[in-house]
Parts: C-alpha cells; sequence; structure tokens
C-alpha cells in the first residue's frame, strides 16, 4: 500500500498534534475551572464514574475519527504488479509417446508415468514459452496446440493415458509432421520439437527421416529422446498357468540409429534415458540449451481504497454524535 498525497498525511498528524496539546494542555495550564457545591455530600454521592470514562473515550474516538479523514484524504492505494514481455520465447512441440509398450515398468512407476512427471517439471520452469502436447502412437494428434495456459497444459499432461489414440504402435514420422504443422508459421526466434518415445516406427505414412527433412525446412530443431533400459522394458503379464508375473522383452528394441539422425537432420540432439533420473537429467538439459533472452518491463496499476476509511470515520463520527445527545448529553 501507498499514500499519494503522503505529504499531506504528514501535515495533517502534525496539525493534529499541535490542536491535541493545545486542548489538552495549554488551556489547561490557563485556566482552573472550579464548580461550588453548598454541600461536599451532593458529589459524594454522585456515581459519574461510568460516564467520565465514557466521554474521555468519545474524546478518544473524535482522534481517531479525524485520523481516519487523514488517511482518507491521503489516498491510500494498493498497487498490483504486472510483467509485459517485450521479447518473443520458444516455442515447443512436445510428442509424447502413449503405445502401449510406455506401460513398462522398468521406470517407476512406469515409463509413462516417469515421462508426464518429468514433462510437467520441464514445462512449470518454461515461464514465456509457448508450448503445446502432442499424443502419438498409431496415429498422432495434437492433445494441445501451443500455448503460454501453462495451468491448462498440466492438466493435459496429467490426462493423458495410453490408448488415448485409438490405435496401438510407433508413427513417430506422423508425431513429428503434426508437431511442424503447429511450429511452421510460428515467428518465434526458436522452434523446437521435443521427441519422446520408447519404440521404432512401425506406423504412419511418413518415415522419420523424410518428417526431420521437412522440420529442417522450417528451420525446427528437433530434441529426440529415446526411454526405455539396455536390457528391454518390464511388463505385468497374466499367466494363466503361473499368475501375474514380470515378463523382460528383448525383443522390441529403439531404433536409436534413426532417432540420432533425426536429430541430426534438424540440427538438434540424441538423448537416451535410461532410468527416471536420466530422464530428468536430459530436460534440463535441453531446458538449459534452449534459452532466450527475455526483457520485460513491469508495471503496476494502483487502485484507490480511501472509501473503507471515510465510512469507518462517519460511522465513529455518528456515534460520538448520538452519544452526546442522549445517553451522554452534557448539560451547560
Amino acid at each position: 500500500m501507498r499514500f499519494a498525497n503522503f505529504t499531506f498525511l504528514i501535515l495533517g498528524v502534525i496539525l493534529l498534534a499541535a490542536v491535541f496539546w493545545f486542548i489538552n494542555f495549554y488551556q489547561k495550564s490557563r485556566y482552573s475551572p472550579t464548580l461550588k457545591f453548598p454541600r461536599l455530600a451532593l458529589i459524594k454521592s454522585t456515581d459519574a464514574s461510568s460516564k467520565i470514562w465514557m466521554l474521555r473515550f468519545l474524546q478518544i474516538a473524535k482522534y481517531a475519527s479525524l485520523i481516519l479523514i487523514l488517511i482518507a484524504l491521503a489516498r491510500p492505494q494498493k498497487g498490483k504488479s504486472f510483467d509485459m514481455q517485450n521479447n518473443q520465447g520458444i516455442d515447443i512441440m512436445i510428442a509424447l509417446d502413449t503405445s502401449t509398450s510406455m506401460s513398462s515398468i522398468d521406470f517407476k512407476p512406469d515409463r509413462m508415468e516417469a515421462a508426464k512427471t518429468v514433462v510437467e517439471n520441464f514445462v512449470k520452469e518454461r515461464k514465456y514459452d509457448r508450448i503445446g502436447l502432442v499424443n502419438f502412437a498409431g496415429l498422432a494428434f495434437t492433445q494441445c496446440p501451443l500455448t503460454t495456459d501453462k495451468q491448462s497444459l498440466l492438466e493435459f499432461i496429467q490426462n493423458i493415458k495410453i490408448g488415448d489414440t485409438g490405435l496401438d504402435g510407433t508413427a513417430i514420422g506422423s508425431a513429428i509432421i503434426t508437431s511442424v504443422n503447429r511450429l511452421k508459421d510460428s515467428k518465434a526466434k526458436s522452434k523446437v520439437i521435443i521427441l519422446v518415445t520408447d519404440g521404432n516406427n512401425n506406423m504412419g505414412e511418413v518415415d522419420p527421416l523424410t518428417a526431420s527433412q521437412v522440420a529442417a525446412q522450417y528451420k525446427i530443431k528437433i530434441y529426440a529422446i529415446a526411454v526405455g533400459s539396455l536390457e528391454g522394458g518390464i511388463y505385468v503379464v497374466d499367466d494363466p498357468y503361473f499368475g501375474r508375473r514380470e515378463v523382460r522383452d528383448t525383443q522390441n528394441k529403439i531404433n536409436e540409429s534413426v532417432l540420432r539422425q533425426v536429430a541430426q537432420n534438424t540440427q538438434g540432439q540424441y538423448y537416451r534415458a535410461l532410468d527416471g533420473k536420466s530422464f530428468e537429467n536430459i530436460m534440463k538439459q535441453i531446458d538449459a540449451l534452449e534459452k532466450t533472452d527475455i526483457q520485460t518491463a513491469q508495471f503496476t496499476t494502483y487502485n484507490e481504497i480511501y472509501k473503507p476509511f471515510v465510512i469507518l470515520a462517519m460511522l465513529i463520527l455518528l456515534g460520538v454524535i448520538l452519544l452526546e445527545n442522549t445517553y451522554l448529553r452534557v448539560l451547560p
């Protein structure tokens, strides 16, 4: 809170203090009022102690109301600050694999949930960037377009599930093209696709290398992240003979050479996340690489808040006037 007329408040307090001193000290030192009674018994028989204290309270209330009026005249204001962004940030599309292989529990609690947690933390750190989300398995579609509304984006990420596309498989090329379509008309200084997958391209009409060449034409960089341990995924299966058990899939190997070439075609980088911790470190590295200088100007708007002080002062004065003319009326 600030006072628009702070000098007025200081002068008012000084004047009020001077008036208080004049009434309560200077005048009392010059005059010694006396009241003559024929008998002291009349005074002793009068129980006016409560009213005397109430009269003193009324005097304090008058000063309090004057102080409140002075505060109101000083124009108290409450400010709210805003940051105005002068430079654009980075536009980022996150392409997240939601195929059934992402249910592997070699990451805790599984690859899908680990990926969602890491991506959410990444989004929270990118304050000034526009970020969107592509969900892909056998098909690819835009879960959330580029936005600065991080809260809405986080809700989309939290609600994403394996099998959302309705068709299983891994259409990496389609995911890249879908992301490119969201970025190609962007005017941002830097355009980035973060591709998170744990499989080989086995679906879609466009292969990943061709899709990466299209991304390169629009000056879009691709950071490709392969998630999964070197030994293969671990899946929980219901065996009719042995019951529920864990099975390791050593056949579904990630084609790292393709993902590495996809990144190189766009001047991006390829990473391999072997566990949740390494995945988190990779996203931190990307966060550090893709930085832009953001110039911000801070503005503060102020709202007048004098009304409560005026209302309170008026209520106090009204109460004082009411008591002085009724219960605490003083006869001349």
